[in-house]
C-alpha cells in the first residue's frame, strides 16, 4: 500500500464512529466492549454496525432462554461449552465450532448443561431488541468471569 493509500485511510478506523452510529469503521478487542450482566451470570457484549449486530453471550451453567422468535436473521457460533439448542422442532447439543442458522421468525430456545457456554450471535439487520435489554442494565467493566480472549501469551 502506498503512503497515499495509507493517508486516505487515516481516520477510517475510528471507534468513536461506532458509538455515534456513523458509517466509519473501527477496530476493537472484544474484551474492550461494554459487558452487561443481564441476569445472574448471563453476560452480553453487544456490538452494533449499521446493518448487522454481534452479541458475545456468556450463559452460566444450568441456564438458558425460552422459546422465542424475532424478525432478524441470526447465526450463532458456539465458542466454548455446550448447550441444548432447539430450532423449530429439532433439538441438538451444540459444542464449540457448531454454527446455528436461524431464519427470521423461527422459534428457538436453548439451555446450558453442567458448564457455562459462550456463543457469538450475529443478527441482520441489527437486533433492536438487544438495545432494549441493555438499556435496562448497567455495564460491567473488566469482569474476569466474562473475559473472552486471553492476552499476554495465554491460550484457551
Amino acid at each position: 500500500m502506498s503512503s497515499g493509500d495509507e493517508s486516505s485511510a487515516e481516520g477510517y478506523f475510528d471507534r468513536t464512529a461506532a458509538e455515534g452510529g456513523a458509517s466509519r469503521g473501527f477496530i476493537v478487542h472484544v474484551d474492550e466492549l461494554d459487558s452487561y450482566e443481564i441476569a445472574a451470570g448471563l453476560f452480553f457484549r453487544p456490538l452494533f454496525a449499521e446493518n448487522v449486530s454481534l452479541n458475545f453471550v456468556t450463559f452460566p451453567s444450568k441456564s438458558g432462554f425460552p422459546s422465542h422468535v424475532h424478525p432478524e436473521e441470526q447465526i450463532s457460533i458456539v465458542r466454548q461449552g455446550a448447550m441444548e439448542f432447539t430450532v423449530g422442532d429439532v433439538t441438538r447439543v451444540v459444542r464449540p465450532g457448531d454454527v446455528i442458522v436461524l431464519p427470521p421468525n423461527v422459534p428457538h430456545s436453548g439451555r446450558t448443561l453442567d458448564e457455562p457456554c459462550r456463543l457469538i450471535d450475529v443478527f441482520a439487520p441489527a437486533r433492536a431488541g438487544i438495545r432494549d435489554v441493555i438499556a435496562e442494565a448497567d455495564p460491567v467493566r473488566v469482569a474476569e468471569a466474562d473475559r473472552w480472549w486471553y492476552t499476554g501469551g495465554e491460550t484457551d
